[in-house]
């Protein structure tokens, strides 16, 4: 009995912090049921935002437009006006929420996104650039937003791996060559007396959106979820260590290299119809960590949803909170956004 009592006594707690229970992975059951939840209040959201504007149209007179006779005012306004901005918001979100998802598994880094790491002003520096020297627009100023993103992407991509600064520090550089560049499109913009809608364009917004825009962007978010989707197990090895994706079969240079180049795809194509919209991809892939765990794939899928619903809530609450006026989606996403960030940095800097 007594050599017996030894076998029977508790295995010591895993090494860990105080008080902190080992998180169990979540089930695809339990994914698939945020996602359906995500998806239904994302219909919920559209449908109110249809009805919001500064024509206010009830429930049934919007269910009237969808069916009116073609040429009726509230059916143009319905599906040519208020419908298209609704889907573009959502296309922006998903493209943001996934490339945050994949530039902070690349860098490995939780303060990772487009914004934070200066892609976006990158492509919005391009852009504004292109569109006042040459009044270009449309497949012009989404090849300039891809070439801009690229560039800034390439340098923060080589600092991150060339540099031991940190997570925090690496975040620093990023949001200090966010806040250089966006000082040299505000100079563009003074020395060239530039329009009120460029610099509305520039807070980010979904405004005046067409369905021109949404053809333009639908191509690059489901080819960016799509490829993503399908090499999630590939992408999700590069928040390892490079040593033990290798060991594992990986070419890690080849996967970290197509994550880059869709992060600068997807943001570029954003930025070129929505203007440099913040925080996105820095918010959600935390919330789906938080709500399926560090598996990529399950959080690729609540990226796509969640970036989604995140951003047309955002759009619908800049059309309320200065109504009938509108301010930017992209104020509403920092308001939310900057104070995650701050959260995040101590966090990190903490650990």
């Amino acid at each position: 009995m007594t050599g017996s009592t030894g076998s029977l006594a508790p295995s010591p707690p895993a090494p860990g912090r105080r008080g902190e229970r080992p998180r169990r992975p979540a089930g695809a059951g339990r994914t698939l049921v945020l996602a359906l939840a995500g998806t239904g209040l994302l219909v919920l959201a559209g449908l109110w935002s249809l009805t919001v504007g500064a024509t206010g149209m009830p429930p049934d007179r919007v269910a009237g437009a969808l069916w009116a006779a073609a040429g009726s005012a509230d059916r143009g306004l319905v599906l040519g006006v208020r419908l298209p901005r609704i889907v573009l918001a959502a296309l922006v979100g998903a493209s943001l929420a996934v490339a945050g998802l994949l530039a902070q598994t690349l860098t490995r880094n939780p303060l990772a996104s487009a914004q934070t790491f200066g892609i976006n002003a990158g492509a919005a520096v391009a852009i504004v650039a292109t569109t006042i020297a040459f009044g270009a627009g449309g497949v012009a100023a989404t090849v300039a937003a891809f070439a801009g993103a690229g560039v800034v992407g390439v340098v923060m991509w080589a600092l991150s791996a060339a540099t031991a600064i940190g997570t925090v520090g690496l975040a620093l550089a990023g949001m200090s060559l966010q806040i250089l560049l966006s000082a040299l499109v505000q100079a563009i913009l003074v020395m060239n007396n530039s329009t009120q809608d460029i610099v509305f364009w520039l807070a980010g917004s979904v405004t005046g959106a067409q369905w021109p825009d949404v053809t333009l962007l639908l191509p690059f978010t489901l080819t960016g979820c799509a490829v993503a989707a399908v090499a999630h197990r590939g992408f999700g090895l590069l928040a390892l260590d490079s040593a033990t994706g290798e060991a594992l079969g990986q070419n890690t240079r080849r996967v970290a290299g197509g994550a880059a180049l869709l992060v600068v795809t997807l943001a570029g194509a954003s930025v070129a119809v929505a203007g440099p919209i913040g925080f996105v991809g820095l918010i959600v892939p935390h919330i789906a960590r938080a709500l399926v765990g560090g598996d990529f794939g399950r959080r690729l899928v609540l990226c796509v949803v969640g970036g989604a619903l995140l951003l047309v809530v955002a759009d619908l609450l800049a059309r309320l909170v200065a109504f009938p006026g509108e301010t930017p989606a992209g104020v509403i996403t920092a308001v939310v956004g900057a104070p995650a960030f701050l959260f995040l940095a101590l966090r990190s800097k903490t650990r």
